[in-house]
């Protein structure tokens, strides 16, 4: 009776921690570049354990998160300063203890022309260093779609100041979730250069997620739960049933 309970409190434990990340995501579904979080679970007993030891009776747990980096819809705004990339890749910024990647291209400029993204990194290029951009007060700012930041004077001379940092990672799944959108390089894994990047000047990528999907997982991952709830209930009943039965006989 026991290991019964126990297997359903650990797949009612399972589907809370589905839910909140599920939450997560629909708070993310307006956030420039957030890539949706998903879960998958997994046995913790197998084979000849599970029939011999346990009598059939298995425990559920999460096995691990993953991000899903497929691309978002772009939205147009017409700013300069918003960028998107309608292909693979991330803009590399400088993050607070190293070099972090990020899909959100929702850029600004602070007093001194440093080119930022909306939570205040600094863009770099692509030789790692962050991207000043001059005289914006009168100049235009053109970025081309390899991602070459350029300036262009009222006669209409034009001055490239940078090329964004623009590559893509060879195993996404050692890209770690810092925050802000934001990813940080695990060990064994390695950025690799686009060479022809597919950048959009004045559009930004929205998020990936699906609202209506994510809604439709978390009904199913509700109620789930509540047949996890309502068969702990059921075990405990029946050992109240036990316990009397047992003052009874005695």
């Amino acid at each position: 009776m026991v290991s019964g309970k126990y297997s359903a409190l650990s797949g009612a434990v399972a589907r809370l921690q589905s839910m909140d990340n599920i939450s997560a995501n629909l708070a993310n579904v307006s956030t420039t570049g957030y890539k949706r979080s998903d879960m998958s679970f997994e046995s913790i007993l197998r084979g000849a354990q599970q029939i011999k030891q346990a009598n059939g009776i298995n425990y559920t747990r999460v096995k691990g998160n993953f991000t899903d980096f497929s691309n978002g819809p772009i939205n147009k705004t017409g700013s300069p300063l918003d960028v998107a990339m309608g292909g693979p890749g991330f803009f590399k910024v400088q993050g607070p203890n190293g070099i972090l990647y990020t899909r959100d291209g929702h850029f600004t400029l602070d007093s001194e022309g440093r080119l930022l993204t909306s939570a205040h990194q600094p863009v770099l290029d692509n030789s790692n260093t962050p991207i000043t951009i001059p005289g914006t007060d009168t100049n235009i700012v053109s970025i081309s779609s390899i991602g070459v930041v350029s300036v262009i004077a009222p006669g209409g001379s034009q001055t490239d100041v940078g090329t964004l940092g623009i590559v893509t990672v060879d195993d996404p799944l050692k890209l770690k979730n810092e925050g802000n959108t934001s990813y940080s390089l695990q060990t064994g894994a390695q950025e690799v250069p686009i060479d022809q990047p597919d950048v959009i000047q004045g559009g930004l990528e929205i998020s990936n997620v699906n609202m209506v999907k994510e809604m439709a997982d978390m009904i199913t991952n509700q109620r789930t739960y509540e047949t996890y709830n309502n068969v702990l209930k059921s075990y405990s009943a029946i050992d109240a049933e036990q316990d009397n039965l047992g003052t009874l006989s005695s």
